[in-house]
């Protein structure tokens, strides 16, 4: 292996369905098949490529009914001679995931303020990575996976009501400014009843068209999500505040000095998204949450800027599948991969997102699609 490969890799981050279709080549009885996947990952190191996990690829391997299968999958990630991952803050777990990028990212954009999410990319950069070994990217510890189980279902189910329910609306709400909701009283109880009746039965509806098939009681998910916004309700009620919206935010986690009225209600919800997670990062670096939200903005992170710009622009499919999360955790690799493999739908978002945000189109670099690793190798080796 030549240095400059150890110290200077080219990073292809895969689509988690060519890793999966390597080790089923691997485990097949078709010679021609098996011995194609043994050569793919040496073939990518001698035309100096090196893939890019995280630990979103992880999860998907992970949720397979065969366990002899999965077993399969991470033995063959500790069996690669070199590899590189993304850092994680316990590596005993194994790779990083989206939120370490973001800790990362925040952490540079509050050292350097005002930084451009470009510049925060290169400081970045470096300090992500980690290359070596399958073994030490995949800890022994996780070949212990299966009490993992329960807890990859739940995040299963999770991501499939985040994105059946994250588009939903029952009215045009996200550009009315939080001033026009200033002055409005709470409603009373019986109205206030009828209307989350109203609420729930269209966001079933909603569930019931829109979302992942694989939903199994849209009725039960909508009746549990309006049942928060009602118990967020009946918080406020029991508050003094002169303004219930403003008590409403405020209960949500918003302080009261982030609250502009100018602002529209769908820039205050992100805004409330984004400083939940940097209280994450605040509380996983030790950093002052009161200066970290000042000085650190989602137009400053890599991974802020390509959720915001996909949320924006990407193309809003018949059927909302959970596999659409992990999708977008895997793009937040390209600002520090030189080629990212995605899906054709993603990649569909990706062209309608560049067309529209200019430091998102700088930021993701190359972006491509392939029918299976025989063709990734192929492209790959024309690029060495």
């Amino acid at each position: 292996m030549t240095t400059s490969l150890i110290t200077r890799p080219r990073l292809v981050v895969l689509d988690t369905a060519h890793l999966t279709g390597l080790v089923a080549d691997l485990v097949s009885g078709v010679c021609d098949r098996r011995r194609a996947a043994e050569r793919f990952i040496p073939g990518l190191i001698e035309s100096g490529w090196l893939p890019l996990l995280c630990w979103h690829h992880i999860e998907e391997l992970l949720q397979h009914g065969d366990d002899q299968l999965v077993d399969a999958r991470l033995h063959y990630l500790r069996s690669l001679p070199l590899v590189s991952w993304v850092r994680a803050a316990d590596p005993a777990a194994g790779p990083g995931s989206v939120m370490d990028v973001l800790g990362f990212e925040a952490v540079a954009a509050h050292a350097n303020q005002g930084s451009h999410a470009l510049h925060v990319r290169n400081l970045v950069r470096d300090r992500l990575i980690d290359v070596g070994p399958g073994i030490q990217a995949i800890p022994e510890g996780l070949l212990d996976w299966r009490p993992l189980k329960a807890t990859l279902v739940a995040r299963q189910e999770n991501a499939r009501r985040i994105t059946a329910i994250s588009r939903w609306r029952t009215s045009n709400i996200d550009s009315t400014r939080i001033a026009d909701w200033l002055n409005q009283p709470m409603r009373e109880t019986p109205e206030a009843v009828c209307t989350l009746q109203h609420l729930r039965n269209g966001l079933e509806e909603e569930i019931s068209t829109r979302g992942d098939k694989r939903i199994t009681d849209p009725t039960a998910m909508a009746s549990a999500f309006i049942a928060d916004i009602a118990r967020a309700g009946q918080r406020v009620c029991s508050t003094s505040h002169p303004s219930p919206a403003i008590q409403f935010l405020i209960n949500a986690g918003l302080d009261l000095e982030d609250i502009d009225p100018s602002a529209t209600f769908g820039e205050t919800m992100d805004l409330l998204t984004f400083q939940k997670r940097l209280r994450i990062v605040s509380d996983a670096n030790g950093l002052p949450w009161p200066g970290l939200k000042r000085t650190v903005t989602q137009q400053q992170l890599p991974v802020t800027v390509i959720e915001e710009s996909m949320r924006a622009y990407a193309h809003d499919q018949p059927e909302r599948k959970g596999s659409e999360l992990n999708d977008m955790h895997l793009l937040c690799l390209a600002p520090y991969a030189d080629v990212t493999y995605v899906d054709k739908r993603t990649l569909e978002s990706v062209r309608r997102a560049r067309s529209k945000v200019a430091v998102f189109d700088q930021l993701v670099g190359c972006v491509t699609r392939a029918g299976g690793y025989a063709e990734i190798a192929a492209g790959l080796a024309a690029q060495s």
